[in-house]
């Protein structure tokens, strides 16, 4: 264990997982006393020969406090869901309308232009409303040219929308296509864009 987790900061804690990843290796725990989440890495399972949990699973665990908040260093149990929880349906978007071009009636030779899409651009004219939400996902891409991005969340939910102001405000110069992150994102569920940006 490194030396910045040595120092344990409680013991037998009650918490809940909220997800976890078996290919990343890693996932959340919600504490049950409502003081937020610590981050539960697969290593802490291992040491306790314990199976990849799923969401909804009781421990007891110890904590530390780790470089990036709480994270467990010890699980004294697990206990499953007594129902698994349902899968979650990802929000389904309605299909773009394709534009059809008509024969002129007289039948002659003229054949109707269909105009080329624009491609939607989002410009950021003010803060979007709506509280501000700390969540985890993968940059799905960064275009220099454009100097903003995409977002991808781990859990369900709309892609997230940032660019180089909030890279610059994160202390981040750019991010590549694939990276993990940890995110504050404000707005609608549906368009969501992004304050904070670290790498994780």
């Amino acid at each position: 264990m490194s030396e910045e987790l040595k120092n344990v900061t409680a013991t037998n804690v009650t918490a809940t997982v909220k997800w976890f990843k078996p290919e990343k290796g890693f996932g959340f725990v919600r504490l049950a006393d409502g003081s937020g989440e610590a981050f539960l890495h697969a290593s802490v399972l291992a040491a306790a020969s314990l199976p990849n949990p799923v969401e909804g699973t009781t421990v007891v665990c110890d904590l530390a406090q780790g470089a990036k908040g709480p994270q467990v260093v010890a699980i004294h149990s697990a206990t499953p869901p007594e129902t698994p929880p349902p899968p979650r349906a990802r929000n389904q978007r309605p299909p773009r309308p394709t534009a059809t071009a008509s024969m002129p009636e007289d039948g002659g030779d003229t054949v109707a232009r269909m105009p080329k899409p624009q491609r939607e651009r989002r410009e950021r004219t003010a803060e979007p409303a709506g509280p501000a939400v700390m969540a985890y996902g993968t940059v799905r891409w960064y275009n220099l040219d454009s100097q903003s991005g995409l977002i991808e969340p781990w859990e369900d939910g709309a892609t997230v929308y940032f660019d180089r102001a909030t890279l610059r405000q994160s202390g981040l110069d750019i991010v590549a296509d694939g990276e993990d992150v940890r995110y504050v994102a404000v707005g609608s569920e549906d368009a969501p864009v992004a304050q904070r940006v670290e790498l994780i």
